[in-house]
């Protein structure tokens, strides 16, 4: 594989939904980012801002909410994942391409013990070994204790944070090269947010697994990831290393790091985003953020959406008085 190569390259993509009278509804219009190998990114953004139709498109399962991608492109190791049937998706999906649904913790089947559904998931891949042993070993990975135990239980007898650690060992039983985590912490007190998180970082140390990580937790994304991606109705708005998006080039990645808990004053007003997020695919001209934004110039309201500046790969902003920001 050619080093210029990426893991994953979203270019442009917009996803619509196709409505009575022949009608789309687009959702999300000019997606724009790249993972690199090992590599662990983070996606954040309001919910309805397109970050779980975005990872619906790169495992291949937009149809089964009646959407499709209607332009753009979505290159993983340089193969266009727009030109592929399903017998290509079902070579890539689940093996090369891992997934954590949002709902992992309502995931498990409830009628299988744990060992079956981890069977189920290992059936999928070639492997040495039994099956049970190869079972206990993802168990470990994910440091589930008390193995032989949790294999014989069923998903009710565990906590949540188990059942996500179980979810989690069924993604990696093919040895993924991308693994894509939806809000993996959602409805988990915070310690074992912080395993999960911990987790995460050892499985992409140890194992070279790409992850990307959606959340609406901006100290969590700051803490573990290599580079963040802002959405906001429907459209990349900011990206870049972790390191530069301390300095925001967005009104939006403004607004969201003043309105983060972890921010706020003890005893103090906590911070939120002034007006509402526009309703999906409801947009009026020119930027989406205007009607909420600061910094907002007569230029801001007409036209298109402001595309992405600067080189990919680099800190890139969808702003067109990026240089206004923090002096007013």
């Amino acid at each position: 594989m050619s080093s210029d190569v990426k893991l994953l390259d979203i270019n442009n993509v917009a996803i619509g939904i196709k409505r009575r009278k022949r009608e789309t509804l687009v959702i999300v219009r000019e997606a724009n980012f790249d993972v690199n190998y090992g590599e662990m990114v983070g996606i954040v953004g309001e919910s309805g801002s397109g970050k779980t139709m975005i990872c619906r498109a790169i495992i291949g399962t937009l149809e089964r909410r009646g959407a499709s991608v209607i332009g753009g492109e979505v290159f993983f190791e340089g193969l266009d994942l727009r030109t592929i049937n399903e017998a290509k998706w079902k070579t890539l999906r689940g093996k090369v391409i891992g997934y954590v649904p949002q709902s992992a913790l309502a995931g498990p089947n409830p009628v299988l013990t744990i060992e079956k559904q981890l069977a189920e998931a290992l059936s999928q891949v070639e492997g040495t070994g039994s099956m049970k042993n190869r079972s206990k070993e993802l168990l470990d990975l994910v440091k589930i204790r008390r193995v032989d135990t949790v294999m014989k239980q069923y998903p009710y007898q565990l906590s949540g944070g188990m059942r996500q650690r179980v979810m989690i060992a069924c993604a990696l039983a093919s040895k993924p090269k991308l693994l894509i985590a939806d809000e993996p912490t959602t409805g988990l007190d915070v310690t074992v947010q912080s395993q999960i998180m911990e987790l995460l970082r050892e499985i992409r140390r140890d194992l070279g697994t790409a992850i990307i990580l959606i959340s609406h937790d901006l100290a969590l994304v700051d803490e573990v990831c290599d580079k963040i991606v802002v959405m906001h109705a429907g459209a990349t708005v900011e990206v870049g290393p972790t390191s530069s998006m301390a300095t925001p080039r967005h009104p939006y990645t403004v607004a969201l790091n003043s309105s983060r808990i972890d921010v706020a004053k003890p005893g103090g007003e906590l911070l939120t985003i002034k007006g509402n997020p526009p309703s999906v695919g409801q947009w009026n001209p020119g930027c989406r953020f205007a009607e909420r934004c600061d910094y907002v110039q007569q230029d801001c309201l007409v036209g298109e959406h402001p595309a992405l500046s600067g080189n990919k790969g680099e800190h890139q902003s969808a702003c067109l008085h990026s240089e206004k920001i923090g002096k007013i």
